[in-house]
């Protein structure tokens, strides 16, 4: 842990140092941090303004593109949700209330409006949407796979929050996690209640960001080109695993602080225009099968955050089950870069600075000198390879296939667990054949 964190704890030293900005720089800064957490923020949502139709109606108060009034409406209310948050932020008198947690959804929603729902067997039916009212019917949800994926029921959702809230104030005045990890878990744990008919993902994001901008950060941005990443992310929380989210908070902090340090330093922080994000956002999805994902090194690292450091982990931990039986064990990672295989690896991460040209990451653990009384000595291996291909990564252990899916698809915790147990049967399998036990 303390490890991932230093070069998040190093780039919010440098911010801090650089502290107090000139007002042009604070200006600039905070109008492009304003519209990436506007845009996005949004966007993730379903709103269908572009970052330049964004910037048009927030920073000149015009409106262009044929959106409904509803989209115009929600951006600039949730442009005011902002500014509300960073004024509750800057208080240090007093610490963030259920009240004005209320207050931030009545706001972003800003009036009551209709909104299609389903009914409890399934049937199509609107129901009526009170910004800041907490909800009254049930807002569970459909998984693709046909089940349901329950939400705190309207009885909890009161005294569930309160103790959200309890929480969150005690962590405010007494920290116990790092900042990654409190983020996370306010995140997820919010999301888990569900509290209101709509917004819930947008005041989740605020909180996020109130706990970032009063502890002396910047506010991160989840990026709407990345929601397959967060709300994977989100999943495996579900399912128990907060390292996931932790790590994409963590990252998308980082950048911000990183935007940070540039303008406080008078660098430029221009970015490629709409037009131009547009254009290649499209020849990517043009280039690949239904608009899949393309190996990079953000599809790698995203590969590695979400599933497959896990997986390498509990790989190494399993058949450090049965190190006792030999002289001496080892674990190595090693890439094939342009065709060659490259020396073992210290960090994962040197596979990121080679993406486009890693064909593949082989995993190995050698056990070296089985040492039982009355048999010759041996070594076991127990391997893993992974393909990356453009659009797929194929997943073989001892040579046999055991995923091939597209980049969108990291492997799950519960299939980390499981392949590992592959790994251990195989292994313990040769261990029993060369040792000449059948038991």
């Amino acid at each position: 842990m303390h490890t991932e964190l230093q070069p998040l704890n190093a780039l919010r030293d440098e911010w801090q140092a650089l502290q107090p900005l000139s007002a042009e720089n604070e200006t600039r800064l905070w109008k492009k941090l304003r519209l990436e957490w506007n845009y996005h923020s949004n966007h993730i949502e379903g709103n269908t303004l572009t970052y330049g139709e964004t910037e048009l109606l927030l920073l000149h108060d015009r409106t262009t593109g044929n959106h409904s009034h509803r989209e115009y409406l929600e951006m600039k209310a949730h442009d005011v949700g902002i500014e509300h948050t960073r004024t509750l932020a800057a208080d240090k008198e007093r610490l963030i209330s259920e009240s004005d947690i209320r207050d931030l959804n009545r706001i972003i929603l800003k009036e009551p409006f209709w909104k299609k729902a389903e009914t409890a067997d399934g049937q199509s039916t609107r129901k009526q949407i009170i910004p800041g009212d907490y909800k009254t019917t049930p807002n569970n949800v459909r998984l693709p796979d046909g089940g349901t994926f329950f939400f705190a029921s309207v009885e909890d959702t009161q005294p569930r929050m309160r103790a959200l809230v309890d929480w969150l104030r005690q962590e405010l005045t007494s920290p116990t996690l790092p900042i990654a990890a409190f983020i996370a878990k306010l995140h997820h744990d919010f999301v888990l209640i569900h509290p209101f008919d709509d917004g819930n993902g947008r005041v989740a994001r605020l909180l996020v960001n109130y706990v970032l901008i009063r502890n002396g950060y910047l506010p991160l941005i989840v990026r709407t080109d990345e929601k397959e990443a967060y709300l994977t992310a989100l999943r495996l929380a579900d399912a128990g695993e907060l390292s996931a989210l932790m790590t994409y908070l963590q990252r998308r902090l980082e950048w911000s602080l990183e935007l940070g340090i540039k303008a406080a330093q008078g660098q430029s922080i221009e970015e490629p225009s709409d037009l131009e994000k547009e254009v290649a956002i499209f020849v990517r999805n043009q280039k690949g099968s239904k608009g899949e994902k393309k190996r990079s090194a953000e599809t790698l690292r995203e590969l590695l955050d979400l599933g497959l450091r896990e997986f390498i982990e509990k790989f190494d931990a399993k058949l450090n089950k049965l190190a006792p039986l030999f002289t001496d064990q080892r674990l190595q990672v090693r890439p094939i870069i342009n065709g060659v295989t490259s020396k073992p690896l210290v960090s994962l991460e040197h596979i990121l600075k080679h993406a486009d040209q890693t064909s593949e990451l082989s995993v190995q653990h050698d056990l070296r000198g089985y040492g039982s009384a009355g048999s010759h000595p041996f070594d076991v291996q127990a391997s893993f390879n992974l393909t990356f291909g453009d659009y797929r990564y194929i997943l073989k252990i001892n040579g046999q296939e055991q995923l091939r899916r597209p980049y969108s698809e990291p492997v799950l915790p519960d299939e980390a667990e499981s392949l590992a147990n592959k790994a251990l049967a195989y292994a313990f399998a040769e261990i029993k054949k060369h040792s000449g036990s059948q038991e």
